[in-house]
């Protein structure tokens, strides 16, 4: 099957069984929709945000699920388990999750205030006459 995009013809080996897929459903196949809806919100975000505030705030979701597991693991939990658990449980993990998120930025904070200020800036003299 040939593709033009921008002009340009690509071909594209497409197995026939696939094809027949398309259209039915997430569970079949792929929701296009879907994927280009998140696509448009990403780049939504970018644009909001600006793309240095985009990256890092995806490091700042990422580490915060990575100490979740942690935690938890720690714990003995799945997330299945987690979810079990009566509330008054939860809400004490997850306040004792945020503690652990909250100490964990704030030490990220001092180490990289501590390079900061060991990074020495070197500036020519220049001799006035």
């Amino acid at each position: 099957m040939d593709v033009v995009v921008d002009g340009k013809t690509y071909a594209v080996n497409i197995p026939q069984t696939g094809l027949r897929n398309m259209g039915q459903g997430k569970s079949q196949g792929t929701d296009f929709a879907a994927m280009l809806e998140e696509q448009n919100q990403i780049k939504n975000q970018i644009m909001d945000k600006g793309f240095g505030k985009y990256v890092s705030d995806m490091q700042q979701e990422k580490l915060e699920e990575k100490i979740r597991e942690k935690v938890l693991a720690a714990m003995g939990l799945t997330e299945e388990q987690f979810n079990a658990l009566p509330a008054e449980q939860r809400a004490a993990i997850e306040q004792a999750i945020q503690e652990t998120i909250q100490k964990e930025m704030m030490a990220r904070a001092e180490e990289n205030a501590k390079g900061k200020a060991n990074q020495a800036v070197s500036v020519p003299l220049i001799a006035m006459k």
